[in-house]
Formats: structure tokens, sequence, C-alpha cells
């Protein structure tokens, strides 16, 4: 695994931000199977790369139908 400095993971408000939505909003994605989130300890953290990926999943099946 390459570490460039940048973090692997963020906070769900972070990855709020990243998404423009609300917190609340962020903690019931990250409650989803589909969303790249997990826990370590009693923080749930989400994947950068794996968030990246969902997006483009999401625009993609909104873009299909």
């Amino acid at each position: 695994m390459r570490t460039t400095g940048e973090s692997l993971s963020i906070s769900v408000p972070q990855a709020a931000k990243l998404l423009n939505i609300s917190k609340p909003t962020a903690y019931i994605l990250a409650r989803r199977e589909d969303f790249p989130s997990f826990q370590v300890g009693n923080r749930i953290l989400v994947s950068v790369a794996g968030l990246a990926e969902w997006v483009e999943a999401q625009a993609g099946t909104r873009n299909d139908g």
C-alpha cells in the first residue's frame, strides 16, 4: 500500500461536507450496506476511495434510468 500523505478514510461529518448533505443524512447512508463505511471502535469512518466509487455508481445508476 502506498502512503501519499492523504487520508484513506474520513469521518461521517467530513463525508457529509464532501457530498453537500446534512450530517443526519450522512449517518443514514453510513448504515447502508452499499455505502463504503466501516466501524473502528466507536467511530464510523468512510473510505475515501470507496466514496468516490460509490458516487460514480450512484451517478451511473441515475443516468441509466
